[in-house]
């Protein structure tokens, strides 16, 4: 009897916990594109898709740096120039770090930027200001959402959600 009543418990929490790679992968995205932006471009009769994409919320670790992932779809769209400002500050633009493609949805049809800046803790907005190549610039509005909103805190000792 007790072993049975073992095994039937094994079971219901093994069907319980979501370690599944894949789902877990799946969650990781769909959080991920609660924290982003997206504006349609034109240029030379080619259209795009920028994506900026606010990585921090949804990071296994925490970070001094705000973190953005920039996408632009197609590929073959060309950068000539681009600057991007947070909060009115110059960022630091270069080649994602595959690491953070977990977070993100991908096809083969994307450039993938990382866009960097020390965080500033008492800002609860990130405004994106992007200039790309000779276009009219455009702005991207973001919200800070702390960790703790969806996970648990790392000072204190309770989940959130």
């Amino acid at each position: 009897m007790r072993i049975s009543f073992l095994l039937s418990g094994i079971l219901f929490f093994s069907a319980c916990s979501i370690k599944d790679p894949i789902i877990v992968d799946t969650n990781l995205k769909t959080q991920t594109l609660m924290f982003s932006q997206k504006y349609k471009i034109s240029q030379n009769n080619l259209n795009a898709i920028v994506t900026m994409s606010y990585l921090n919320p949804v990071l296994d670790y925490s970070s001094d740096n705000d973190i953005f992932a920039f996408t632009l779809t197609p590929d073959s769209f060309n950068i000539d120039s681009l600057e991007i400002f947070l909060n009115n500050k110059k960022a630091d633009i270069k080649e994602l770090d595959p690491s953070f493609l977990k977070y993100l949805l991908q096809n083969n049809y994307t450039k993938y930027l990382e866009v960097t800046l020390p965080s500033e803790k008492a800002e609860n907005f990130v405004k994106a200001k992007i200039c790309l190549n000779h276009l009219p610039c455009f702005e991207l509005n973001f919200q800070k959402y702390p960790k703790s909103l969806y996970y648990r805190s790392e000072d204190v000792d309770t989940q959130y959600n």
